[in-house]
């Protein structure tokens, strides 16, 4: 992915995955990676109750 603005010179080639915010000069490698979080409870936070949400709606709609 290329944020811009950015430059990306000729010959250069850009890593799979990487966000490239700076500018990448002539037959460079372009590489970025981010440190790798995990967000403990996120499903539970975040999927469970939208999935509970939307079995209620449906069950409403079935009346």
């Amino acid at each position: 992915m290329l944020v811009a603005p950015v430059a990306v010179g000729e010959r250069t080639v850009i890593g799979a995955g990487s966000t490239i915010t700076k500018d990448v000069p002539d037959g460079a490698l372009g590489i970025a990676r981010a440190k790798q979080e995990a967000k403990e409870g996120w499903y539970e936070a975040r999927v469970l109750p939208a999935k509970k949400k939307k079995e209620e709606e449906r069950a409403k709609g079935a009346h």
